[in-house]
């Protein structure tokens, strides 16, 4: 997951290809690694939002097995690029697998028609070792004739990873929930940010923050938290970026995937990833089978061991610490070295999140995340001036925590601009309204980018002025 993407090479190959790919309007960079010409047997192709670390543990563990000797095949071609693209990358030819990037992704790509059915003998038969659900979450996602069109390889959770050595030294609450990072004492340090927050159009894991929030508070209450929260944060432009920052004592608070959280965990004793407790969900990060796949059969034979207890096991490699989908993994002799991973594994599957809507999420996704970074990211430094002055007047007792929350949510109320001639704030039913052309009319993006970051600005402007209207009176 990520502007989770992280670019690298394996060890053994050293060729890197850079393809540009134009598209209307735009130009996309593909990262293709491992394009060693092979003379003899099949190269697996597979585009992914996993990073180097997964990609060399994988392919050295699969083209070992039995798995790829029955189907030929002798090398993996790993292809990288941000989701925007894939349908371009897909579109080019030779793509066999996808891989990693979370169930919006894999719903887009399937609205697209870009992926193929799994209803042969094969599939049925390993997608049956997969549980239909997790944490009363889809693990499948099945298109109209019923058949499996993308199945969950391993799972998630969304939290945040605090530092404690940060929190310590500036005396901060160690945070439990969304609600608690929304609290003044998270801005009273400002200018200096507390909290670490990747920039939505970057990073589908903190996307998938962000829109549990919104779900979860409803609409207009999960933008007003998530202003505030921005308000004392630094934004990063991916999540490994934002991962980092709180694990080199930058900020206090990160928001994170689980398996960031639990790396970070283990690489600094002084950080600690906290699941939401009934209010975070459980993902399905899916793989699937790409339209027109060259190499069909191979690619049934990756899923299957990547879906097999041995497969799964890879997941415990050494900086990785993902979970696995299928519980038998535990069993294997590696799962059996990962108790804690089993426990934690145990606690997120029980753990009652909220009742999260996929069909919303891919029916407003890309209005969803423009809106972000124009409010949040494109007029950040206006957003944390509002937010500082806000906090600092109520610290310096000139004003009340009623007050305080009412500014508040005039900060972060969704902005209104003008769509079509007529003036519309920014609701769900707007978001569903234009989300098409916000995909495919690159014009109208950056205009409603533009319209949205000025009226954010006129906005926290307005609550500046309100503000000094109630300090003067």
């Amino acid at each position: 997951m990520a502007g989770e993407l992280e670019a690298g090479t394996n060890m053994t190959k050293v060729a890197i290809v850079v393809v540009i790919v134009a598209v209307i309007g735009v130009a996309g960079v593909v990262v293709i690694m491992n394009q060693t010409p092979t003379q003899e047997g099949i190269t697996l192709t597979v585009l992914s939002r996993h990073d180097v670390a997964i990609f060399n543990a994988y392919e050295e563990a699969f083209l070992k097995t039995d798995f790829a000797k029955a189907h030929n095949i002798v090398d993996i071609m790993w292809k990288s690029q941000a989701p925007i693209f894939w349908d371009d990358v897909i579109d080019a030819g030779g793509v066999d697998v996808l891989w990693g990037g979370g169930p919006t992704l894999f719903d887009q790509m399937y609205r697209d028609g870009y992926l193929a059915p799994l209803n042969s003998d094969h599939m049925v038969e390993v997608i049956a070792r997969v549980p239909d659900e997790l944490a009363s979450t889809d693990m499948k996602r099945y298109n109209d004739d019923g058949d499996v069109v993308w199945v969950a390889a391993a799972i998630s959770s969304f939290g945040f990873t605090v530092n404690h050595a940060f929190l310590d030294k500036y005396g901060l609450p160690t945070p439990n929930n969304w609600t608690h990072l929304a609290q003044p004492v998270w801005g009273s340090l400002l200018p200096t940010a507390t909290i670490a927050m990747g920039n939505a159009p970057k990073t589908t894991s903190n996307t998938r923050i962000y829109e549990i929030i919104t779900q979860g508070m409803g609409w207009d209450e999960g933008w007003i938290t998530l202003a505030r929260m921005a308000g004392s944060a630094r934004l990063y432009q991916g999540s490994v970026e934002t991962q980092a920052a709180v694990e080199n004592q930058d900020v206090g608070v990160s928001m994170s995937i689980d398996f960031y959280g639990y790396a970070t965990q283990a690489n600094n004793p002084d950080c600690e990833y906290i699941l939401p407790e009934g209010e975070s969900i459980v993902n399905g990060d899916p793989i699937a089978i790409a339209k027109n796949a060259p190499n069909k059969e191979a690619a049934e034979a990756f899923l299957d061991y990547v879906l097999s207890a041995e497969g799964q096991s890879v997941w415990f490699t050494p900086g990785i610490y993902r979970m696995p989908v299928l519980e038998s993994a535990f069993k294997t002799p590696i799962g059996q070295q990962n108790e804690l991973l089993y426990s934690l594994y145990n606690k997120t599957i029980n753990n009652s999140g909220i009742d999260f809507n996929d069909t919303l999420s891919v029916a407003i996704n890309t209005a969803f995340t423009a809106y972000f970074e124009a409010v949040y990211n494109n007029a950040h430094d206006e957003l944390t001036a509002c937010w500082k002055a806000i906090v600092d007047a109520y610290y310096a007792n000139e004003i009340t925590l009623d007050e305080l929350n009412t500014l508040a949510a005039q900060m972060g109320t969704p902005v209104t601009v003008e769509v079509d001639g007529v003036n519309r704030k920014f609701t769900i039913s707007l978001a569903t309204e234009i989300n098409n052309n916000m995909i495919y009319d690159s014009d109208f993006y950056y205009e409603m980018q533009t319209k949205w970051t000025a009226a954010a600005v006129a906005q926290y402007n307005a609550v500046l002025a309100s503000l000094s209207s109630m300090l003067a009176s």
